[in-house]
């Protein structure tokens, strides 16, 4: 059949063109996704690390170049984070940098007789308002019960997450006026990223968050979230309610929470992955597209494959903070594809993972 044309892009940007708006990594669209301030992922990062740490090893007195290493602490720390940010009332400043773009947000955060209730305002940029309520704090957002729905299967991995990263305790830091622990996640290979947390050490609120590429010369930080001003408790009503009629309204009057995708695949596989990856789900994306999930326990990504109906079809990839998109056409089964994948990883991990798409079984006839 006669070859599709195509187009290359690549670079730092928000979104590639001609993606379809549906592309998600879990959390939304991939606009969402690369829009998505780190405050949101913290507590979906501790779950998923309090289940692991129990297995990890501590490193060397070598690895650790003098750093205090605590396993029991640091579990204790982020078991802490995880309830406080669900949890606790209370309102605060932040910047949220990303791609060489810094925003500052304000949060107000209040839990009513056991339901979650949240305000997010862009205070730089244009006006952004996004509303949260009626969520059970019980009842996790998509990417959080992902997560949790495969702990028990990431659990028979016998190495755990130590096998792929070294946890490090660095002392305390000054944040927002507030004395916070510093813990260092640092990745074993190429193929995944770092994390630096500072957590409150008075209610164990997230204060700071970095994503960092430790392999690339000079620790570049690719995403960083740092609270400036953070007040507990005293949420008034007044405080949860929209500002501006330009608002979104997220999760309103919740009735239960979205089933965890489907864990099992028909048509696709990949050849590679990196060590200690592994499938955790997928969705069937209408009319006749398929999404894979993937996660090491602690790092996510997805990989779409669509026939390609277009008249060309893009190829490349883009980069924002953190999230790589890397789109490539194949062929298989003499048919055009469009395979993408969308995640927080290296864009040599998300190149990989593109060139090893294998089709199981021949699509059916279009």
């Amino acid at each position: 059949m006669p070859s599709t044309p195509h187009k290359t892009v690549g670079g730092e940007c928000c979104r590639l063109p001609g993606f379809p708006e549906w592309k998600t990594s879990n959390f939304g669209t991939l606009q969402d996704t690369m829009n998505l301030p780190g405050y949101s992922r913290l507590s979906r990062l501790a779950t998923v690390l309090i289940v692991f740490l129990p297995a990890f090893t501590p490193p060397s007195a070598a690895q650790q170049s003098g750093a205090v290493q605590s396993p029991a602490q640091v579990t204790e720390l982020l078991g802490r984070m995880s309830a406080a940010v669900r949890e606790l009332d209370y309102r605060g400043l932040f910047t949220y940098e990303q791609g060489g773009s810094l925003d500052t947000l304000k949060i107000v955060h209040s839990v009513r007789d056991g339901v979650e209730y949240e305000r997010l305002e862009h205070l730089s940029g244009p006006t952004r308002e996004f509303v949260r309520r009626g969520q059970p704090v019980n009842c996790l957002p998509p990417g959080d019960q992902l997560l949790r729905g495969r702990l028990r299967a990431l659990g028979e991995n016998a190495g755990g997450l130590s096998a792929h990263y070294v946890f490090y305790l660095r002392g305390e830091e000054r944040i927002a006026g507030r004395e916070a622990h510093i813990l260092q996640i640092v990745p074993r290979d190429e193929y995944r990223y770092g994390y630096t947390l500072g957590i409150d050490r008075q209610s164990g609120m997230p204060l700071l968050f970095m994503l960092v590429s430790e392999m690339e010369k000079g620790k570049r930080v690719l995403e960083r979230f740092q609270f400036v001003e953070l007040t507990l408790g005293g949420i008034d009503d007044s405080e949860l309610t929209p500002v501006s009629d330009r608002h979104r309204i997220a999760g309103q009057q919740m009735d239960g929470c979205r089933p965890p995708p489907s864990a099992r695949t028909d048509n696709w596989q990949l050849n590679w992955l990196p060590q200690g990856f592994m499938f955790s789900g997928q969705r069937k994306i209408e009319p006749n597209g398929d999404m894979l999930m993937y996660t090491d326990g602690l790092t996510t990504f997805s990989v779409f494959i669509d026939p390609v109906v277009d008249s060309y079809t893009v190829e490349g990839q883009a980069r924002r903070g953190a999230t790589v998109a890397y789109m490539q056409r194949v062929e298989k089964h003499n048919l055009p594809y469009s395979i993408t994948v969308v995640g927080e990883i290296p864009p040599i991990t998300a190149r990989r993972v593109a060139e090893s798409v294998k089709s199981l079984v021949p699509p059916p006839q279009r």
